[in-house]
């Protein structure tokens, strides 16, 4: 029989059927694969083994290894307006075998369009570009919550005189 799984997913156990005369004793299925074998196809091999029929034929199966859905989402931030844009960082979701984001061939791209002058409000965070050939990768937005600054309050600092006197320099905190 074929199977197709997903990547990371346990081998099946490998069945057949038969067609034809009834049969005797119970044939030989190998495969190549592994569960961590990559993505691909791979030929189930079946022979006699303790069949003790004649006249008898066999036909291959396959196994199909498809990718593994993979989600990378953008963490989202706050932030006062003035201040710099933090770093982004990414999570991800759905890594099989132990794997971690060094297995991707290409690292994602986090973008957003809020820079140190922008106005509150909310800006979106996105994620493109990861490549990974055993993954098929989505994302998730994430966003930057831009508020107010705190408020300046500038205070003219008081003084006192004598009559005459020449006025100080005036200045403020």
């Amino acid at each position: 029989n074929s199977y197709t799984i997903t990547y990371g997913d346990a081998l099946p156990t490998f069945e057949y059927t038969s067609s034809g005369a009834d049969i005797s004793g119970a044939p030989t299925i190998t495969c190549t694969a592994t569960a961590t074998s990559p993505v691909g196809t791979y030929p189930i091999t079946i022979s006699k083994g303790s069949v003790t029929n004649y006249n008898d034929s066999y036909v291959n199966g396959t196994l199909t290894i498809t990718k593994a859905p993979l989600t990378i989402t953008a963490k989202s931030y706050t932030k006062k307006q003035g201040e710099e844009n933090p770093t982004f960082e990414v999570e991800y979701s759905g890594f099989n075998n132990g794997e971690t984001a060094i297995v991707l061939s290409t690292q994602p791209t986090v973008t957003c369009a809020a820079t140190s002058a922008s106005e509150p409000g909310t800006y979106e965070i996105t994620v493109s570009g990861a490549e990974a050939g055993n993954y098929d990768i989505s994302y998730v937005k994430g966003t930057l919550t831009v508020v107010a600054a705190d408020a300046l309050v500038v205070t003219a600092n008081s003084y006192t005189i004598t009559y005459g006197d020449a006025l100080p320099t005036f200045e403020y905190t």
